[in-house]
């Protein structure tokens, strides 16, 4: 960057997103148009906060602000596409059904800074090759791909480009090479960018070139929390960038103890910003144990259990459900939300209180016709009341059930679910948001919690690229013990190659 760029690392709970919304309202504050300034985020929500605060401070309209977006959507609007021209799950689906592939789930990059992932992992590496700027073959030969034929990697990226170019649609990946290669320049004085660690070459390159009449850069990221090589991200692009540092000095998250055990992992990285930090002055420990079950997940405060992939997770998920914890896993909990507010409601009426409507048709969507609800009485009209009582259920719509435990009146919740949930109600935590959330590392980058329980055990693969290049899991551990607040358990691994912190 030929401009003035100045780079604002941030350290684990410094603030970093914080202090870049701060300079943003310092730009406006001094005068500078809000439509030159431009905002780049690594996800949608990201960019959103800083647009609805700006907007929020300064009285602003959204159209004000039209440079605060991710790369995707800048590239989107810049260029003047329409949503059709854009590949949707249903064209992945029938591309998908069209050339006999199985995609499984897809994650489209619209809320994460453009990472495309599938079930398959030809589609994949096919997109990654062009994240990383790379010819196919040469992303083929470098990747080590065990598990993947050169054929089939050929035809998956043939196939792809004969249907986009069939539909005339493009993908994520494709709005970025086409903003590069014939997107105008925006008239920008001020650029910040968010999470730059996060940012693969491709991206790297638009940055650039969004960048190029600026009068000021600010770059905000921190090479120490960058977990996302696998998908593309240039790390290295970040720790070479010239420009004035500033490296943000307190946590507001970790105690002293806390921090002091994270810069142990982190200072076996070979390639990275030396930075310094504080923790708080907050009473914290580090404790390690042999095995899970030492840790007592029913201490005070809020808990993040993490594990390096998902099906290290589920021996521990088993034992919670069977201990009758309520949970969440990756933000999503094991019984449905709609019965635990049906549940809660029903206990509420038979308390003597009102509940809402909504309420009411939760509670009536768990009891069958004729035996906890007459029939005809199942979808109460919004006109009739906003809010009811039990007396009034019972002798005016058609309610059955009343004053019967809920395991009895709702007859068509499943025995698992009635016995998980009694377990559940036995230590009083029904609730929609409870204090355990099971996630992988990666899934919990940007969280944090009172407690952490990190399983130090590694896949078979993480372990041979380790072998190779310690530096990746390394920040990934890292980015593990840093989102403990206050208290951070460590499991030492429970079968050979694990990570040893």
């Amino acid at each position: 960057m030929q401009n003035k760029t100045k780079i604002i690392l941030g350290p684990p709970g410094t603030g970093k997103t914080h202090n870049l919304l701060n300079l943003v309202e310092q730009e406006l504050a001094k005068g500078t148009p809000p439509d030159r300034i431009g905002f780049v985020a690594f996800t949608k929500k990201a960019a959103t906060e800083a647009r609805d605060r700006a907007m929020k401070k300064f009285n602003l309209e959204e159209q004000h602000l039209p440079y605060f977006r991710t790369l995707h959507s800048f590239a989107f609007h810049q260029l003047g596409l329409t949503k059709s021209e854009v590949m949707s799950r249903d064209n992945y689906k029938e591309f998908a059904q069209t050339f006999g592939m199985d995609l499984g789930s897809v994650t489209d990059g619209n809320d994460s800074g453009g990472i495309f992932t599938t079930d398959n992992m030809l589609i994949n590496e096919v997109n990654l090759a062009r994240m990383k700027c790379m010819e196919l073959e040469q992303h083929y030969n470098e990747s080590n791909l065990q598990d993947v034929s050169w054929h089939g990697l050929l035809r998956a990226q043939r196939s792809l480009e004969e249907f986009k170019k069939k539909k005339e649609v493009f993908d994520f990946t494709d709005m970025i090479e086409l903003y590069l290669d014939s997107g105008p320049l925006p008239k920008l004085d001020v650029v910040f960018v968010d999470e730059a660690q996060d940012l693969c070459k491709l991206q790297w390159r638009m940055v650039h070139k969004i960048c190029q009449n600026a009068k000021q850069v600010y770059v905000s990221g921190d090479d120490d929390q960058a977990i996302y090589r696998w998908a593309g991200a240039d790390v290295e692009h970040l720790i070479r960038l010239n420009g004035e540092r500033e490296v943000l000095q307190q946590s507001y998250r970790c105690s002293k103890v806390i921090q002091n055990c994270s810069q142990r992992i982190i200072g076996r990285v070979r390639n990275r910003i030396p930075k310094s930090w504080k923790g708080t002055d907050r009473n914290g420990f580090v404790q390690y144990h042999n095995y899970p079950e030492g840790v007592n997940l029913r201490e005070p405060g809020s808990w993040l259990v993490m594990a390096r992939t998902n099906y290290m997770l589920d021996e521990i998920e088993r034992d919670i459900r069977l201990q009758g914890m309520l949970y969440k896993r990756n933000n999503k909990l094991p019984i449905s939300s709609k019965l635990l507010n049906a549940v809660e409601a029903w206990k509420k009426l038979n308390n003597g209180e009102h509940v809402a409507l909504p309420d009411v048709k939760d509670i009536y969507s768990y009891m069958s016709s004729q035996i906890g609800i007459e029939r005809g009485h199942k979808n109460l009209k919004m006109a009739d009341k906003e809010r009811y009582e039990l007396e009034e259920l019972v002798m005016h719509h058609g309610l059955l059930m009343g004053g019967r435990p809920w395991d009895v009146a709702f007859d068509k919740v499943g025995n698992r679910d009635k016995e998980y949930l009694r377990a559940i109600e036995i230590r009083g935590q029904v609730s929609t948001n409870p204090k355990i959330n099971l996630s992988t590392i990666h899934g919990a980058k940007g969280g944090e919690a009172d407690n952490v329980m990190l399983l130090t055990d590694l896949s078979r693969k993480s372990q041979e690229a380790m072998e190779i290049d310690s530096d990746d899991e390394c920040r990934v551990f890292y980015v593990g013990a840093t989102r403990a607040r206050n208290q951070l358990h460590i499991v030492q691994p429970q079968r050979e190659g694990g990570f040893i912190i």
